[in-house]
């Protein structure tokens, strides 16, 4: 695997957002499936189901989404990677010591960075600019899509 995806760029490959076209196209530049684990699952479904609360999905739309995630999953074009949760929690931990009263990290976005840390992947891609902060911190190589050029941050 090449890059690690967060959620917020997952959900933007089933559900248009702004930035979902050049998610897409990078995407299929790939050669390697996705990763997807347990937690990306629950927080890629939720937050469909989320915008059908937030009344910004009709729910046969958000019903759909999950479908496709679902089909990915079962074509492996999402791959769920051989993980170790004890030792993604006690990454996560740490990073929370080093980081969080600075950073106001949150702790899903510490078990993402743990995860892409243990696989170990060496590009990670995210747009919520907290865990971008403690990525980059954490020593991750931190990808910026814009338009059809990836862009390295490191």
């Amino acid at each position: 695997m090449t890059v690690y995806l967060d959620s917020t760029a997952l959900v933007k490959l089933y559900i248009p957002e702004v930035h979902s076209a050049i998610v897409v196209e990078f995407v299929r530049s790939l050669k390697d499936p996705l990763l997807f684990s347990h937690l990306h699952e629950i927080e890629v479904k939720n937050a469909i189901r989320l915008k059908t609360f937030r009344r910004e999905l009709p729910p046969r739309l958000a019903a759909m989404a999950i479908r496709s995630v679902e089909k990915d999953v079962t074509a492996q074009i999402l791959i769920r990677p051989n993980l170790n949760w004890t030792d993604i929690y006690r990454k996560a931990i740490e990073l929370s010591n080093r980081f969080s009263s600075r950073l106001g990290s949150r702790s899903l976005d510490l078990l993402h960075v743990a995860t892409c840390l243990l696989i170990p992947c060496p590009d990670f891609l995210t747009f919520d600019e907290r865990q971008m902060t403690v990525a980059k911190k954490s020593g991750l190589h931190l990808l910026r899509l814009r338009g059809t050029q990836r862009k390295n941050l490191h």
